[in-house]
């Protein structure tokens, strides 16, 4: 008797506990394409601060290299009457620019994709409609894969951002370039920016070893290996 009892309470807690369902694959993408719609209204953010910024720091600059220096006559950084040094004028724009494109190329690249970029990229690789699974398999590689397009576009975009004002660093603080060398005696530059494009290349690389060998694309092998898997149980 208490058995049974015990056995009725149990079901009546069980019904009476809040049932949670596993989101869907429509709400997993309404979901990312709220969260691209919050991205892309805080890069449209930066850009115009970054647009006005720029504008304020070249007032600025202008008024001080013209009070310190005179009139504009050549770019220079020895401090000469006419000698305009561009050098802290390029790091804040320089830098600013840098991160807002970088947050433009995330935008771009890690949108969510679409209903039919995924049906297509299922049928692709397993040769057949997809099921629930493969689709889900196939949606979590697809974004894997414009995650990786990001970080390769943004290592092109800071080299070429990064590398003017790595020799306009160089230039203020040791002159003309001669040599490579860290000593910081005239003519000397050191190759700092070799050291930054190369890391940051090995880490894009490792990203991109993980994504296409440990997480790569469905195919028809993993197609089969769910299907087994969805039989079993």
């Amino acid at each position: 008797m208490p058995t049974a009892m015990l056995t009725k309470d149990e079901q009546r807690a069980s019904q009476t506990l809040p049932t949670t369902e596993a989101p869907t694959e429509k709400d997993e993408l309404r979901a990312a394409a709220r969260r691209h719609v919050k991205r892309v209204r805080r890069l449209k953010i930066n850009v115009a601060a970054w647009v006005l910024g720029t504008i304020l720091l070249t007032a600025l600059w202008v008024l001080n290299e013209w009070q310190a220096n005179g009139a504009f006559e050549r770019f220079g950084n020895e401090g000469n009457p006419g000698d305009w040094s561009p050098t802290l004028w390029a790091l804040g724009v320089g830098i600013w620019g840098l991160i807002v494109g970088i947050m433009a190329l995330r935008a771009h690249f890690e949108r969510p994709p679409t209903v039919a970029e995924i049906d297509h990229e299922g049928e692709r690789f397993s040769g057949a409609t997809a099921d629930a699974e493969l689709r889900r398999v196939t949606r979590v590689q697809l974004e894997r894969i414009g995650r990786l397009k990001f970080h390769v576009a943004a290592w092109v975009l800071g080299m070429i951002v990064l590398t003017p004002l790595w020799a306009l660093i160089e230039w203020q603080d040791n002159g003309g370039f001669e040599r490579w060398s860290n000593n910081s005696q005239p003519g000397d530059w050191e190759p700092w920016i070799l050291y930054v494009g190369g890391i940051w290349a090995l880490v894009i690389a490792i990203l991109a070893l993980l994504v296409y060998s440990i997480g790569g694309p469905p195919t028809r092998r993993s197609s089969a290996r769910f299907g087994a898997l969805k039989s079993r149980t």
